[in-house]
């Protein structure tokens, strides 16, 4: 059990990857706040947990993350039921609003960066305060996405939100390394989840065109799956990455590593 006895905070958790990790925490041993902007959600999320892991410890709360005096209620509850807090994987977001930089919609684009960023701030200024308190070390994950290292096409508030998180990730990294605090980023490519089948639009209602559009999105042409992702996540919450700090981990089928993606190369 890689995460026995720790405990943390997993944002996003009623949906998506984020119900995959929280289920797949919940078996490693950890201790869980669970935390979305959706009661139902959440009580989804704990209910599939304690049907795997009957003796899970965990707590939900309802917060939104792009309201900082929430967070910061969170954080610190989160602590609290615990008495300390090990682990903080920040995967709360939303996607882009489908719009070339000229023409997309100010508010629009500041909701997604102010949910996507400032979010992930909050949540990691607010983690850090509890993470201090701490004798042994700390790790804070960030789901950021493929669009954070490279560029997508009428996705400007997205790509820049998430862009910006990797660099958010690697100020930590260097304002708290020496401190015990680990902090790293998981850049998932095109995943299996609500959000992915959003972005597909109407190709969805059409089983032959959806399933070629997931073909075409990497090497091993298929989707990720969000316990693919979850995986990842646990590496890096664990005391297996001790001396990983820093980093950008792709979660992509191979995506970023082609020029061959968006083509039915094959």
């Amino acid at each position: 059990m890689l995460l026995k006895n720790k405990a943390g905070v997993i944002t996003g958790a009623g949906s998506g990857m984020g119900r995959a990790s929280a289920v797949r925490f919940a078996k490693e041993g950890a201790l869980l706040a669970l935390l979305d902007i959706s009661d139902a959600a959440l009580n989804a999320t704990k209910e599939q947990i304690l049907e795997t892991v009957p003796t899970a410890e965990i707590i939900c709360i309802n917060a939104d993350i792009a309201d900082e005096d929430a967070v910061a209620r969170a954080m610190e509850e989160t602590a609290g039921a615990f008495g300390r807090m090990n682990f903080a994987f920040n995967n709360a977001g939303v996607m882009m609003t489908r719009a070339p930089v000229g023409e997309v919609d100010s508010k629009a684009w500041e909701r997604v960066v102010r949910i996507n960023l400032f979010g992930s701030f909050y949540c990691a200024k607010y983690e850090i305060q509890q993470m201090l308190k701490n004798p042994e070390s700390s790790s804070i994950i960030f789901n950021a996405s493929v669009g954070g290292l490279i560029g997508t096409p009428a996705a400007s508030d997205y790509v820049s939100s998430k862009h910006a998180v990797i660099g958010l990730s690697r100020a930590i990294m260097c304002d708290y390394a020496d401190k015990g605090i680990r902090s790293n980023v998981i850049c998932p490519g095109q995943i299996e989840t609500p959000m992915w089948e959003s972005v597909s639009g109407d190709l969805k209602d059409d089983p032959e065109a959806y399933a070629k559009l997931n073909r075409t999105q990497n090497p091993m042409r298929r989707l990720g799956l969000p316990e693919e992702v979850a995986a990842a996540a646990v590496f890096l919450a664990s005391d297996e990455s001790s001396h990983i700090t820093g980093i950008t981990l792709p979660v992509d089928g191979g995506h970023l590593a082609t020029n061959a993606a968006y083509f039915d190369w094959r």
